[in-house]
């Protein structure tokens, strides 16, 4: 039996280059002549640059009940949460009636370069390509936790990111894996030898050869184009075992890194985290804090005097090394500050509270939004049975969690890593929608 290429729907579909080029088509069968159905209702593409759902090129889309696939392969799902960093592309369906925020329907995953991590003179390659990083770029243990390129040395690794027209990768994130896997090439062919089989990936300075040989023909595949290939084998001697053309030009990719914004589309609040604040410590100039499991950190030791864990807020602000600095924080509900006032410039208008981290002396307590409006927490859910004597823990944050009308997405558990929508009530949290992930830790 042959292996298979999967063609993208961009191949086929010039006229939707942009759009359907990022989305996936469908589909492990067919001949060499079989083509893809167009994902027609791609919406954006890009990269995760906030949570509390997610954020792709400024907009902020509900999550909960989201359909999330490998775009490579349709007919797998991704049950990982979604996090900063990852590459995706969203089909909408319609608008949150509490939120008015946009829902995604589809969320399509682009894996990165998976494989084994090198590391010299604070450069990566993994499985061979060279990987460009920057401060920018999330580099994280296998326990979720930040750390350093130097030590994924020799480690089993995904990197998501960018496939640049150089040949080239820009990573956004880059995760260790706790176990070996298979090995996955992504990036921009630089020749292809059709009476060979064989492709060229990487730089100049650092090419990798796979062959494709046994593998069937495919439209799209030249020079330029963009490609996913699982290899077996090692470098100098891959063997594609799977082969799917993903664009038929890199500028699809390198266009998106312009679009790496937040909803206020200012550029040094490229990333937003929604959600309750857990682990505060006091520092010398501020304090650090989690949101959604991110380090924060604010250096105004008033505003920190002020907050304590369990406030749902935004915080918004520019990752560097895996710390959320923060420029601004907007609280959800009310909050009284001495040292604070709420400023009304909510240029994103998502009917959060404001706070500045630049100190005034004017005093004001902000206007207690909708107390149903919907918040979001991923943590840890324990049940003594189904719906019954429940808690929810989100970093050292625990809930009483009251499921009695909570409305469940795919599959009910009793136990185990979830999101869930809803609204706080003193120590409670009513749950409205709820859905089982598989934690990364």
């Amino acid at each position: 039996m042959s292996k298979k290429i999967y063609q993208s729907a961009a191949v086929m579909a010039a006229v939707t280059v942009l759009l359907a080029a990022c989305g996936g088509g469908g589909g492990d069968g067919g001949s060499s002549t079989a083509v893809e159905t167009p994902v027609a209702s791609i919406a954006t593409a890009g990269t995760i640059s906030g949570l509390g759902s997610v954020i792709v090129n400024g907009v902020r889309y509900e999550t909960v009940g989201s359909s999330v696939l490998d775009s490579d392969d349709q007919t797998r799902s991704i049950t990982t949460p979604l996090a900063i960093g990852m590459t995706v592309e969203i089909e909408q369906n319609g608008v949150d009636a509490t939120t008015q925020r946009a829902i995604a329907s589809k969320i399509h995953v682009r894996g990165g370069i998976k494989g084994i991590a090198n590391v010299s003179n604070g450069a990566l390659s993994v499985s061979g390509l060279p990987v460009t990083t920057d401060t920018s770029t999330l580099v994280l243990a296998s326990d979720g936790t930040a750390t350093t390129l130097d030590k994924l040395q020799n480690a089993t690794v995904e990197v998501y990111g960018l496939p640049q027209a150089d040949g080239s990768y820009q990573a956004t994130r880059v995760e260790a894996k706790a176990q070996a896997g298979s090995i996955r090439l992504v990036g921009t062919v630089a020749s292809v030898n059709p009476t060979a089989a064989t492709l060229v990936l990487g730089s100049s300075a650092q090419p990798v050869t796979v062959s494709y040989a046994g593998l069937d023909a495919v439209q799209g595949l030249v020079a330029g184009a963009v490609v996913s290939i699982e290899v077996s084998g090692a470098p100098g001697s891959y063997s594609a075992t799977r082969l799917r053309v993903r664009s038929t030009t890199a500028q699809t990719y390198t266009s998106e890194l312009d679009k790496y914004i937040g909803t206020t589309r200012k550029a040094d609040e490229r990333n937003e985290l929604y959600g309750v604040i857990s682990d505060k410590a006091m520092t010398a100039s501020g304090c650090t804090f989690k949101v959604q499991s991110v380090p924060v950190q604010a250096v105004s030791a008033a505003l920190c005097a002020s907050i304590t864990d369990g406030d749902y807020v935004e915080a918004k602000g520019m990752i560097v090394n895996g710390m959320l600095n923060a420029t601004r924080i907007e609280f959800e509900g009310q909050h009284k500050t001495q040292d604070y006032s709420d400023d009304s410039n909510d240029s994103d208008s998502d009917g959060l509270r404001y706070m500045s981290l630049t100190p005034s002396t004017s005093n004001s307590s902000a206007t207690p939004v909708n107390p149903l409006r919907s918040f979001e927490i991923y943590g840890n859910l324990n049940c003594s049975a189904l719906n019954t004597a429940c808690t929810l823990q989100s970093g050292t944050m625990l809930y009483n969690a009251d499921l009695s009308s909570a409305r469940w997405e795919h599959s009910q558990i009793v136990s185990g890593f979830v999101e869930v929508k809803g609204y706080l009530s003193g120590s409670s949290f009513k749950v409205v929608k709820i859905e089982s992930k598989n934690s990364r830790d």
